[in-house]
């Protein structure tokens, strides 16, 4: 069966992507409203072997290219086929899914040198990656005096919501350091 399904885009006519799936041919046609894909999840668990699933454009069926190659992997897992009209994709054909695979590729990449390149610049401006120390100086200054004075790594740990192992290895790090 031939199944069409849009989006809708902001601004966007409705007739136009309909006028376009009805010359595809589509004997059910669903379509989501901005910012939604609920439609789409459903017409996706529906799809049987020898399926097609037809979209106006890629912007019609994802917002994204990753998302644009997980609808074109679950879709081919399914045993059926993706059609693309605008930009001319059918992925019957392999080489229309390596195009797809591409895309996913090459957008992997982009987020991959934006993710390095926010930590280059969070690094410049005195960030550290990952959580905030729960023991800084102050504390473990605190926590050294309190096991000379008898308390168990258990307790602090405790206290301060840590496991008592990494209580011991923040103080013996510090030991080594030469703090104390």
């Amino acid at each position: 069966m031939i199944v069409g399904y849009f989006r809708r885009i902001d601004g966007d006519e409705v007739a136009a992507p309909m006028a376009v799936l009805r010359a595809e041919r589509c004997l059910r046609i669903e379509s989501d409203p901005v910012g939604r894909a609920d439609a789409r999840g459903q017409l996706l668990k529906g799809l049987d072997r020898g399926d097609v699933l037809v979209s106006p454009s890629i912007a019609h069926l994802a917002v994204a290219a990753s998302d644009l190659l997980r609808v074109g992997r679950h879709v081919h897992g399914c045993g059926a086929t993706l059609r693309l009209v605008l930009e001319k994709i059918d992925t019957s054909v392999p080489a229309a899914r390596n195009v797809l695979v591409a895309l996913g590729a090459f957008e992997a990449a982009q987020m991959a040198e934006r993710r390095q390149a926010g930590v280059e610049q969070a690094a410049l401006s005195g960030s550290r990656p990952g959580r905030p120390r729960k023991l800084d100086e102050t504390t473990l200054r605190r926590l050294k005096a309190e096991l000379e004075a008898g308390r168990s790594f258990a307790a602090l740990a405790q206290e301060l919501g840590l496991h008592p192992t990494t209580v011991m290895r923040r103080l013996r790090a510090r030991e080594d350091a030469g703090g104390g």
